[in-house]
C-alpha cells in the first residue's frame, strides 16, 4: 500500500509528537520541516528558553508512546506542588498529581531522537533552517539557509509552527481563516538560579514549583531542573518593566536583595549580568474560527490556539491536540476528509475556553491574589469533606482533572468573571494589605464555609 506523504511545518513538541503518533501507524511518509536550526546541532538557546510543566493531559499524550515518557525521563524533575515565598515565611501547597517539569529544548530534543533513533530514512525526512513561504494547491514553498526558494507537494499539510505560524498567517490571508491575535497583557525574562547555596545553608525543595508575588503584576516562577538548578521567567506588565531603569548587574542584586531576598541567596553575578541584558519575551494569544482548511491542511498546538500561560496549560493542550488526532484517524479509519472537520469541530470550543480560563483565572490584583489562593486552599477542604456538593477551584479541576476546558470554565464563571471583572468595578485600596486585615477577611470566609457546611451535616 502506498503512504500518504504529510509534511509537518514545525519541529516543536506538537509536531515531533505528530510524527510519532503517525510513524506508529505505518501508513505514512513524514517530512519535518523547522525554520530554526536542528537542535541536535547547536547549543541550546537559553536565552528563549523555559520551563513546561507537563500535567495529566500532556503526559497521557507522552505515554501512549511507548518509551517516550521513559527518554524523557532523565531530563526532567517530578513535582508534587509549589511553594510560595515571601519575605518572613514560605507556603506549602501540594498537589494531587505530580507534574514532570522540563526545560522546552530539553524536551524537543528528546522527542527528536526518540523519533530518529525509532524510525528509519525511508519514511523520516527532516529539513531545518527552512522558512515557510506561500501555500498553493497541494504545494508548500520555502526558502532555505541561503535563501533558496524551493517547492514541495504533499497529500496532508499540518501547521504546527508556533503562535507566530506562518502556516495560520497564509490561511488568513488567502483562505479566508478568522483568526484573532493579541499580545498577552504579560511580558517576561528568562531567569537561571542554582537550587541550593551551600555556604548560605540554603536549599530550596526539590520537588517543587518555587514562586514569588511582588504585586504590581510581577512574579517570579522557577522549576527543577536536573543538577540542582531552578529555570524559570520572571513575569512582568509588559507597560511595567521593573528592569527598564537598571544600568548595571548591581543594581540588579540590589533589587533581588529588596524583594525577593532567598532567590538573591541562588543568583550568581554572572546571572545578574546576563538578566539585565536579556532580552524580554512578549507573547501572543491566538483565537481562530476554525483549525482546518479544506481536506488537506490542519493547525495544531499554538499555532491554532496560544494561550496566556498563567495556567501552564499550553504545552499540555498542545499534546491533547494530538492525541485527539490520532483517535479521529482511528474513529475514521485515517479518512483525512473527515478527520478534519470533526478536530475543528471538537477542539475550536475547547480552545477558546482555554484563552477564557488562562485570561482569566490568574488574578491580577494583590487582593484577587489573597482570595485566589484562599479559594484553593479551603476549597481542597470543602471539596474533601463534602466532594458532591463542592468542586475543586479552577486550578485544581485544569490540572487534575481529566474535564474538558469547557466543563472547567462552566463550572468556574463565577471566579473568572470577578478576575475578569474591570479594575474600576474592584476594591483598590492605597496600601497593601496589612496582616490584621487578611486575617479578618480569611476568618469571614471561614464561618461562610463552615455555616454551609453545617447546613449540609443538617
Amino acid at each position: 500500500m502506498s503512504r500518504q506523504k504529510i509534511v509537518i511545518i514545525g519541529a516543536g513538541p506538537a509536531g515531533l509528537l505528530l510524527a510519532h503518533y503517525l510513524l506508529r501507524r505505518q501508513q505514512y511518509y513524514i517530512e519535518i520541516y523547522d525554520r530554526r536550526p536542528d537542535p541536535r546541532q547547536v547549543n541550546p538557546d537559553e536565552q528563549r528558553s523555559f520551563p513546561i510543566s507537563l500535567q495529566k493531559r500532556g503526559r497521557k499524550a507522552l505515554q501512549a508512546i511507548p518509551g517516550l515518557e521513559a527518554a524523557i525521563a532523565p531530563h526532567a524533575i517530578i513535582c508534587q506542588g509549589t511553594v510560595i515565598h515571601n519575605n518572613t515565611k514560605t507556603r506549602d501547597i501540594q498537589r494531587k498529581n505530580s507534574v514532570l517539569t522540563i526545560d522546552r529544548n530539553r524536551l524537543v530534543l528528546a522527542l527528536l531522537e526518540q523519533l530518529t533513533s525509532t524510525y528509519p530514512d525511508s519514511v523520516l525526512k527532516l529539513h531545518f533552517n527552512c522558512t515557510c513561504q506561500r501555500l498553493d494547491q497541494q504545494t508548500v514553498s520555502f526558502l532555505n539557509a541561503t535563501d533558496h526558494p524551493f517547492s514541495i507537494s504533499y497529500d496532508r499539510l499540518i501547521g504546527a509552527d508556533g503562535a507566530r505560524s506562518q502556516v495560520r498567517q497564509q490561511l488568513a490571508d488567502h483562505h479566508g481563516l478568522t483568526c484573532e491575535q493579541i499580545y498577552v497583557p504579560d511580558a517576561y525574562k528568562s531567569i537561571f538560579l542554582s537550587r541550593t547555596n551551600p555556604d548560605k545553608n540554603i536549599e530550596l525543595a526539590p520537588e517543587r514549583i518555587h514562586t514569588s508575588n511582588l504585586g504590581r503584576n510581577s512574579r517570579i516562577v522557577l522549576a527543577p531542573q536536573p543538577g540542582d538548578k531552578l529555570h524559570g521567567a520572571f513575569i512582568f506588565n509588559a507597560d511595567n518593566n521593573p528592569f527598564e531603569e537598571f544600568t548595571s548587574k548591581e543594581e540588579i542584586l540590589a533589587y533581588f536583595d529588596e524583594k525577593l531576598p532567598v532567590f538573591r541567596e541562588l543568583m550568581s553575578e554572572a546571572e545578574a549580568e546576563d538578566l539585565l541584558h536579556r532580552p524580554v519575551a512578549r507573547l501572543v494569544s491566538v483565537k481562530c474560527d476554525r483549525f482546518h482548511q479544506g481536506e488537506h491542511i490542519l493547525l495544531v498546538g499554538d499555532a491554532a490556539h496560544a494561550v496566556s500561560p498563567s495556567i501552564g496549560q499550553g504545552c499540555n493542550s498542545s499534546l491533547e491536540d494530538i492525541e485527539i488526532i490520532n483517535q479521529l484517524l482511528d474513529q475514521f479509519q485515517d479518512n483525512w476528509s473527515q478527520v478534519l472537520p470533526q478536530f475543528s469541530q471538537q477542539r475550536v470550543p475547547e480552545a477558546h475556553a482555554l484563552k477564557d480560563l488562562s485570561d482569566y483565572s490568574f488574578p491580577r490584583s494583590t487582593p484577587l491574589v489573597i482570595e485566589f489562593f484562599l479559594r484553593l486552599t479551603l476549597g481542597r477542604k470543602l471539596h474533601q469533606w463534602f466532594p458532591k456538593t463542592f468542586q475543586p477551584f479552577v486550578f485544581d479541576l485544569v490540572l487534575d482533572s481529566d474535564l474538558s476546558y469547557g466543563e472547567v470554565l462552566k463550572l468556574s464563571q463565577g471566579w473568572t468573571r470577578k478576575s475578569n471583572a474591570p479594575w474600576h468595578h474592584r476594591p483598590r485600596p492605597r496600601k497593601p494589605a496589612t496582616s490584621s486585615q487578611i486575617h479578618v477577611y480569611i476568618l469571614k470566609l471561614y464561618r461562610v464555609f463552615i455555616k454551609k457546611g453545617w447546613e449540609l451535616l443538617e
